[in-house]
């Protein structure tokens, strides 16, 4: 058996350890050792058991990760912007008259509409 699969086996704790006296030295093995556990219910993955160091990188990583996807995302709607500026575009108010509508009457579509 290889040892990262050693490694994950042996990280695999029933949530039945808890009850019987191993929470203590579970507890202390993630906090000294920054371990890591997956708590097993009726042989199932339920919960990570991390440090509380761990979990505020994780955290942090995420934030960052968030942040670098919304910097991304807002550059690429830029560029889409830049790309569309010199189109032949038809304003929304010459749209709404060929669909044979004025803004009055979208205006009091728009105020009838109710939203749950």
């Amino acid at each position: 058996m290889s040892m990262a699969l050693m490694d994950c086996i042996e990280k695999l704790v029933p949530i039945s350890d808890f009850s019987q006296g191993k929470a203590g030295k579970i507890f202390s093995d993630v906090a000294e050792n920054n371990s890591e556990y997956i708590v097993l219910k009726n042989n199932q993955p339920t919960a990570v058991l991390v440090s509380v160091k761990e979990y505020k990188e994780t955290q942090n990583k995420l934030a960052k990760l968030e942040r670098l996807l919304e910097m991304v995302e807002n550059f690429r709607l830029l560029k889409l912007a830049e790309s569309r500026v010199g189109d032949n575009t038809t304003p929304f108010e010459d749209l709404v008259a060929e669909e044979g509508f004025s803004m009055e009457e979208l205006e009091e579509l728009a105020e009838s509409v109710e939203f749950e």
